[in-house]
């Protein structure tokens, strides 16, 4: 271990310290925010898996089918010694039935859905040396949310019954330098993960434990679009504006759906539908605005001997 990587272990075993003492001193009585988790990678990589390994509940849909894979963003929410978890699963970054740009719609899109943003973001991977595919995705999500979001990732590797015995930063260390170079520039480290031995709670442990390390060295702040690039965020600015403007149009929209709807489920499910659609709307005009027309009525051309200045507007 070089001398760097003892003093991050020293200063990451500092800050778990102090927030348990920070926690202890709140007293049982104090209410624990909700820890919002986000889940990023390919498809089949295992993120659904993870996030029913993490709630101890089926609450994703794992089936491989190509019709049954996750499409859109979904949120499950769960409690886990005590502490609300919320996971928000996402659609896999490589093109399979999406083109890429509908997939990071939406993904870029959730984030602003469940406000104010995510704690962390796992990377869900297998366990392996990094394909020239894993390395295109790293990149496509530092251009989705900059480079600020390595600040707020933690490598989550599944398929830990491959291990066999090893010991996980063995395992790390005997890999190809990318991985480990890659393993450094996240803040929050790497963990391993068994979806196959879900009654193993302790990885579990250890997982939310590495959370709050990094919720700690992060000022206990969570990732918002405030990080997105300038031009994602610039659409993101004129999107919300556009909801705003409709705000009123959207109530009365729900209003029509509590009236026609009285199980709570199904009235849930209509209302995320009506805000997906209404989303989406808005995002489109913030990237494509309609056109104003410059020229009165009737007026397609200029004649050849009227100047540009001669035209009214």
């Amino acid at each position: 271990m070089t001398s760097e990587e003892k003093l991050w272990d020293s200063l990451k075993a500092e800050i778990e310290k102090e927030t348990f003492e920070l926690d202890s001193s709140l007293g049982s009585e104090a209410v624990a925010e909700e820890l919002r988790i986000m889940l990023l990678g390919a498809r089949g990589s295992g993120k659904s898996s993870s996030g029913n390994t993490i709630l101890r509940c089926n609450a994703f849909n794992t089936d491989m089918q190509l019709s049954r894979v996750t499409q859109f963003c979904e949120r499950a929410s769960g409690n886990i010694n005590g502490r609300p978890v919320a996971i928000i699963d996402t659609p896999g970054l490589n093109k399979i039935n999406r083109i890429e740009k509908e997939v990071i719609r939406e993904i870029m899109k959730s984030v602003s859905l469940y406000k104010p943003g995510p704690h962390v973001f796992l990377l869900v991977q297998p366990v392996g040396n990094l394909t020239n595919e894993d390395k295109n995705m790293h990149k496509l999500i530092q251009n989705m949310f900059g480079k600020n979001v390595w600040n707020y990732t933690v490598v989550l590797f599944t398929h830990g019954d491959r291990l066999e015995g090893k010991m996980p930063n063995d395992v790390i260390a005997s890999s190809d330098k990318d991985l480990r170079d890659f393993i450094r520039t996240c803040s929050g480290g790497f963990v391993f993960f068994n979806n196959k031995n879900t009654g193993n709670f302790e990885q579990v442990t250890k997982l939310l434990e590495k959370i709050d390390t990094l919720v700690a060295i992060n000022g206990r702040s969570c990732y918002t679009t405030s990080f997105y690039p300038n031009s994602e965020r610039k659409i993101r600015e004129k999107q919300e504006k556009i909801l705003e403007e409709r705000q009123e149009e959207i109530a009365r929209k729900e209003r029509e759906l509590e009236e026609n709807y009285e199980e709570k489920e199904e009235l849930e499910k209509k209302k995320r539908e009506l805000w997906r659609e209404e989303e989406e709307d808005a995002r489109r005009l913030a990237e494509n605005p309609p056109r104003r027309k410059t020229l009165k009525a009737g007026l397609t051309r200029a004649p050849s001997s009227v100047t540009r200045s001669q035209i009214i507007l």
